[in-house]
């Protein structure tokens, strides 16, 4: 079982105990429109509900999801084949009982460029997935029992998908969302826009479009990714040095934003990286 730091997986060595997670290949048919297929299963037992959270990144996701009898998620009664807008936010949910969820995470314009949808109209929200990719897709959803086997339903999604795909090329979007990723020189709108040769009010439209979210949104989720990922991996580096190598203006913005997103200083949350691995309270940490 792999314990390390996951990107957007916030604390995932203090969870690895309560909940398995998995990712695998979309296969080549469907890598055009989807990053990864992943998987998810619980069985809490006795002992109580728990919380998780996930600093997610900008993109929609198909899910098939199941649970205890009479059970809801997202607002759904379970079980259920959802579409996930992107969060804007952090994404928390309560996880009880016995169940699970198979994924698909879509590229970055993935969602709109299978359905021809504006993506804008997903964001923050969690809808039925009936009709939006093709009528038969998880239609085995209504069957599933907390025992469902992960595995075998992925199959059955991923064949589905397979047969379902559409006919129109890939988009360009999604390689401007990978570079914004991997670049960390870009840190403004208008240094994305240049690099692609796109004016901003363009780059702002289709993003909004094709991705559901504006383009600085997505450059500080990904910074905000990579300063979490770091305080997890090294709780002992330093705030302000950590800000200036991802582009924060200071230590205060760096402070703010966490703030904002998680409900905690960055100081916090490295003291309780600190706890994850000595299995121990998180101690006082820096201010």
């Amino acid at each position: 079982m792999d314990v390390s730091p996951q990107r957007g997986l916030v604390r995932r060595p203090s969870t690895a105990a309560d909940f398995t997670t998995h990712r695998y290949p979309p296969g080549e048919r469907l890598s055009p429109w989807i990053v990864y297929f992943w998987t998810v299963t619980w069985d809490r037992g006795e002992s109580g509900s728990l919380e998780s959270t996930v600093i997610s990144f900008p993109a929609m996701h198909l899910t098939l999801e199941w649970g205890e009898p009479g059970s809801e998620r997202h607002g759904h009664a379970m079980p259920a084949m959802l579409v996930h807008g992107v969060v804007s936010r952090v994404f928390r949910i309560r996880i009880e009982g016995r169940g699970g969820v198979v994924g698909a995470r879509f590229r970055a314009d993935g969602f709109h460029r299978w359905t021809g949808l504006d993506a804008a109209q997903f964001t923050d929200r969690v809808v039925p997935a009936a009709g939006l990719l093709g009528t038969e897709i998880g239609a085995e959803a209504s069957r599933l029992s907390p025992a469902a086997d992960p595995l075998g339903q992925l199959g059955r999604l991923r064949q589905d998908l397979e047969r379902r795909r559409p006919s129109v090329e890939p988009g360009e979007l999604s390689a401007v969302v990978d570079r914004m990723a991997r670049d960390p020189d870009l840190i403004r709108v208008d240094q994305v826009a240049r690099a692609v040769g796109w004016s901003e009010r363009t780059l702002q439209r289709r993003f909004r479009r094709e991705v559901g979210i504006g383009p600085k949104w997505v450059l500080s989720r990904f910074r905000l990714q990579e300063a979490a990922l770091a305080l997890e991996r090294d709780p002992t580096v330093d705030l302000a040095t950590l800000a200036t190598q991802l582009g924060f203006y200071d230590q205060a913005h760096l402070t703010n934003t966490f703030m904002e997103m998680l409900g905690e200083t960055p100081a916090r949350y490295a003291a309780c990286a600190t706890a994850d691995w000595a299995g121990g309270q998180p101690a006082d940490g820096r201010t």
